[in-house]
């Protein structure tokens, strides 16, 4: 019987998904970088711990600061 999960083509995906990721993050500005940097690890850490509803709560807190720093000055 043929496995579900081959452990390479994970570790492909797995690469592919990292380097989407760096060159989405070079694109970023300095501002959302810094933002990013300091909460990605901590939705990171809440996703190991199976926290959903805390992940969702960072993940509204994550767009929220973005889309204010986005606003144009009034």
């Amino acid at each position: 019987m043929k496995a579900l999960f081959d452990p390479d083509l994970d570790a492909i995906a797995d690469e592919e998904d990292i380097a989407e990721f760096r060159r989405a993050f070079a694109m970023v500005g300095e501002d959302h970088r810094r933002i990013l940097t300091i909460l990605l690890p901590r939705l990171a850490a809440l996703q190991e711990r199976g926290d959903s509803g805390g992940a969702l709560e960072l993940i509204a807190e994550i767009k929220r600061a973005i889309l204010r720093k986005d606003a144009p000055p009034h």
